[in-house]
């Protein structure tokens, strides 16, 4: 077997990424609907000062535990309610699994491995996207992790309060997210176990009788008190139909064919993707092994398939839901790596792959305000098409980055050595998640948001007791922008309540709406822009 010749990568690297990821959070506007629903949660409750049950635009909102919410909470108190508060939890807690896999890798096999196993999952593209978006997976991720990595702790050291650790985070992600946060530990470790052929030793050598209360002690208190206050209604709303109702049926038009989640794993591990078949194939080979090594690659493994294939079984799906398996995917990479490096042929491969897969992003991203005026004839939904005609243009920024990757590709290109690779995979990484999250995702935020914001800016200038109504649209970032509630009107009883209020108030809604209120007929909108519209309705109408 190679013996790999590998330096430990330099940590300066981590501070790199959470400096640049720091200082980027706040470039683009909150995304309807999911950022903007959870800040917009949070900013209630701590208006209210309702710490119990979660409320959005003034109503209840069970979907999800309201840990996070306390996070962005305590961020909107230090830094005010903007978008980098709303994302600074899930930038920190992404960073913090980072150190999670840096210590926990040290303490299980070096401090080599520690850095590698955190660089490889700090420069994974899902990684940078979750640490800049305003919703609870980074968060839960950071959990699921601890648990996992305590678990690990505990089976290579035998000590018996890791195994009580690894309880109580799987308690603590249960009450970021609901059951997820122990069904996919749990599945994990006893895929694992059955992997290695000890899952009866397993069950035998848990100390239940104190691991169980640790787990309910972390998990319950929210659920017991939202459940004395609002009876089993709640466990209808939140177990049945957000949890279960999501596995049955693909909620609010989330659907996928089974390769579903290929596809996002694909995309997600890059630029290690080329590395992705190589590694799984050793670690498979290497499966019944007893070492740290040999047991870090067995749990990335087990995660990687046992994830993929739960939600490719739900029937909602969303690229997010699978993004509890990249701290395993870099453990499994890192182990796999350090156990024996590809050689010098592979590596070139490997690059070579590499290359064939980002140089059109990067050629793309160059040419991209060139090729903007061609990019709007693509679409063909209304609504699509509606936004991509509003007069924002990509700008030079766009460009740059592109030319910015383009130039981390051709520096890639000389890294084709296995001594190297890495490295060069990582800083590659990097590179791409900025690139896209500043020259795209700045863009794609100014163009998605420029309607509700223009509708923000009007809404500002009128009276607070101004009543604001929303006909079948649903837009917190309305209300998060604004500063004030709206209230949601549906179908033909809200057609019927529209036609009866009595003005003055204000009126949002999507164009292709406008034809269900005939009696608006003739009067000009505030705001007519991506396919939105603001009306101001003023005395005698």
């Amino acid at each position: 077997m190679q013996t790999p010749s590998l330096n430990p990568l330099p940590t300066w690297l981590f501070w790199v990424w959470a400096l640049l990821t720091l200082a980027t959070l706040g470039l683009a506007p909150l995304f309807d609907y999911d950022e903007t629903i959870y800040a917009q949660t949070a900013v209630d409750m701590m208006r209210h000062g309702e710490w119990v049950v979660p409320t959005a635009n003034g109503m209840q909102f069970f979907e999800k535990p309201p840990f996070t919410y306390y996070m962005m909470d305590l961020c909107f108190s230090i830094f005010g309610e903007n978008s980098f508060a709303a994302r600074l939890p899930s930038a920190l807690f992404s960073f913090a699994t980072g150190m999670l896999l840096f210590h926990f890798g040290t303490r299980l096999h070096s401090r080599q491995f520690g850095l590698i196993a955190a660089a490889i999952f700090l420069s994974m593209l899902e990684v940078g996207f979750l640490a800049h978006a305003a919703i609870l997976d980074a968060v839960l991720n950071c959990f699921v992790a601890a648990s996992l990595l305590n678990y690990a702790l505990w089976l290579h050291g035998g000590e018996r309060r890791h195994a009580l650790w690894a309880a109580a985070m799987m308690g603590v992600a249960v009450s970021i997210k609901g059951p997820v946060g122990a069904v996919v530990p749990m599945m994990v470790i006893v895929g694992e176990r059955l992997l290695s052929g000890n899952l009866r030793k397993l069950l035998v050598d848990i100390p239940w009788l104190t691991a169980l209360p640790l787990f309910l002690l972390a998990a319950t208190p929210w659920y017991l008190m939202i459940l004395i206050e609002h009876g089993p209604g709640f466990l209808y709303e939140f177990i049945w139909v957000q949890n279960i109702g999501r596995a049955m049926n693909p909620m609010q038009g989330h659907g996928g064919g089974w390769h579903y989640y290929l596809v996002v794993f694909a995309v997600s591990v890059l630029p290690w993707l080329a590395v992705v078949p190589w590694a799984y194939r050793q670690a498979w080979r290497d499966r019944r092994g007893d070492d740290a090594l040999s047991l870090l690659a067995r749990l990335g493994l087990v995660m990687t398939v046992l994830v993929i294939v739960l939600f490719t079984l739900a029937q909602t799906k969303l690229p997010h839901y699978i993004s509890s398996i990249y701290p395993g995917v870099a453990l499994l990479l890192a182990a796999v790596w350090l156990r024996a490096a590809p050689d010098d042929i592979k590596a070139s491969r490997m690059v070579r792959m590499t290359l064939v897969l980002l140089v059109p992003v990067a050629l793309l991203l160059l040419a991209m305000p060139v090729l903007y005026p061609w990019l709007q004839t693509l679409p063909h939904h209304p609504r699509a098409v509606a936004i991509v005609a509003q007069h924002i243009t990509p700008t030079a920024v766009v460009s740059f980055f592109g030319l910015l990757l383009l130039g981390c590709l051709v520096w890639l290109a000389r890294q084709a050595t296995a001594a190297r690779l890495q490295a060069g995979l990582i800083v590659t990484g990097m590179v791409l998640q900025f690139s896209l999250l500043i020259g795209v995702g700045t863009f794609v935020g100014k163009l998605m948001q420029a309607p509700t914001m223009a509708m923000v800016d009007v809404i500002h200038q009128q009276p607070a007791s101004m009543p604001l109504y929303s006909y079948n649209l649903n837009a917190p970032s309305v209300s998060f922008y604004s500063g004030r509630n709206y209230t949601q009107l549906l179908g033909a009883a809200g057609a019927k309540e529209l036609k009866q209020s009595k003005p003055p108030f204000m009126l949002m809604l999507r164009s292709e709406s406008r034809k269900e209120l005939p009696w608006l007929s003739g009067l000009k909108p505030a705001i007519e822009q991506g396919g939105f519209l603001l009306y101001l309705m003023k005395e005698g109408r």
